[in-house]
């Protein structure tokens, strides 16, 4: 019974900051008794400062999340539980680009160009490329699973997909493949990532209506 009781307040509470929070980004200078009311009642400075309550919000949860890492391999560790060596060097690697992060913010390291971005550049570029070239195999055996399985329609596009984007990939001097390349990556590939956006658009501006109506269910139970 208490718990219904506090849903209406809580939805009450967040629908009207969301109210709030959109009528200061959306109203503009001539709406008339709307520019008004944002003017006069300062709407405008509020929400900024929402926003910047929000970005605090987000940036204590990274830093909790950070001591929650912190804490289970550091528990890891203690047990010498299986893989507990990689729980060092994960250990060591953060705690060595916090510190580094830390020198170069107050000035007590200054190089050109900073370690940090050397590391970004050197390291964490360098990893992404090997697992991106990881990729490649596990397409091809991908689509060696699918048509093993069973020869479909989906799993023959599938597998000239792949085709045409490696083999066209490759410096081979052939225009045509080049070309075929170019042409597949430029209509297909790219209707299917602007898809894709509108779709995260939707879901974005669904699931924002559903706040502010008071239909989600993270508030009302």
């Amino acid at each position: 019974m208490l718990g219904r009781l506090l849903r209406i307040p809580a939805t009450a509470i967040v629908i009207g900051f969301g109210l709030f929070t959109l009528v200061g980004l959306l109203v503009g200078e001539n709406l008339g008794f709307l520019s008004d009311f944002v003017r006069i009642g300062r709407v405008r400075e509020s929400t900024d400062y929402l926003l910047q309550l929000v970005v605090v919000s987000i940036g204590v949860t990274v830093l909790i999340g950070i001591v929650n890492l912190f804490w289970v391999h550091l528990a890891r560790i203690g047990r010498r539980a299986g893989g507990w060596g990689y729980s060092v060097v994960l250990i060591l690697s953060t705690l060595a680009v916090l510190i580094l992060t830390v020198l170069e913010r107050t000035g007590a390291l200054q190089q050109d160009p900073p370690i940090t971005r050397i590391l970004l550049e050197q390291v964490q570029v360098s990893i992404e490329s090997a697992l991106a070239g990881l990729l490649l195999f596990a397409l091809v055996y991908g689509a060696f699973r699918v048509l093993r399985q069973r020869v479909t329609f989906w799993g023959l596009l599938f597998t000239i997909s792949i085709l045409v984007v490696l083999v066209g990939a490759l410096p081979l001097g052939v225009t045509l493949l080049a070309d075929l390349n170019r042409l597949w990556l430029d209509l297909p590939v790219s209707a299917g990532a602007r898809g894709i956006l509108l779709g995260i658009a939707l879901a974005t501006v669904v699931t924002g209506l559903r706040i502010l109506l008071g239909q989600d269910r993270s508030y009302r139970e």
